[in-house]
């Protein structure tokens, strides 16, 4: 009767053991989707931040060159103005026309980067 208790205890003992190896089958399985799924999270997210950062060199570059053209027309009439003493009224008008709108596209170009900062920021919460 004691050789029939211990292979009977080891038959369950053994079919235990088989549901626990497929139980861990699974966990293992699990974990190797989760883990795939985290990788592919990563990369979506990886591409999302250089979208991000080339929108934003786009942007940069963008504004830089309005804001350099205007910082250029400024100070080019503003030394006419210095060095000419001969301007007629026509003319000066003409100029601070010139230096007026330049102001306005710099105030422009500073009002859309704030805007494309504060998207982003709120795009982040």
């Amino acid at each position: 009767m004691g050789k029939s208790n211990t292979l009977d205890d080891l038959k369950i003992a053994q079919q235990k053991l088989i549901v626990h190896h497929k139980q861990l089958e699974k966990c293992a399985e699990d974990l190797k989707a989760a883990h795939k799924n985290l990788d592919i999270r990563e990369i979506e997210k990886e591409k999302r931040l250089q979208e991000v950062n080339n929108n934003l060199n786009e942007m940069m570059f963008t504004i830089s060159h309005k804001i350099r053209k205007s910082v250029a027309n400024i100070l080019g009439i503003s030394k006419l103005l210095c060095e000419d003493k001969n301007l007629e009224a026509i003319e000066l008008r003409e100029m601070l026309n010139i230096i007026i709108q330049s102001a306005e596209s710099l105030n422009n170009s500073t009002e859309e980067l704030s805007k494309y900062i504060d998207l982003k920021k709120e795009a982040k919460n």
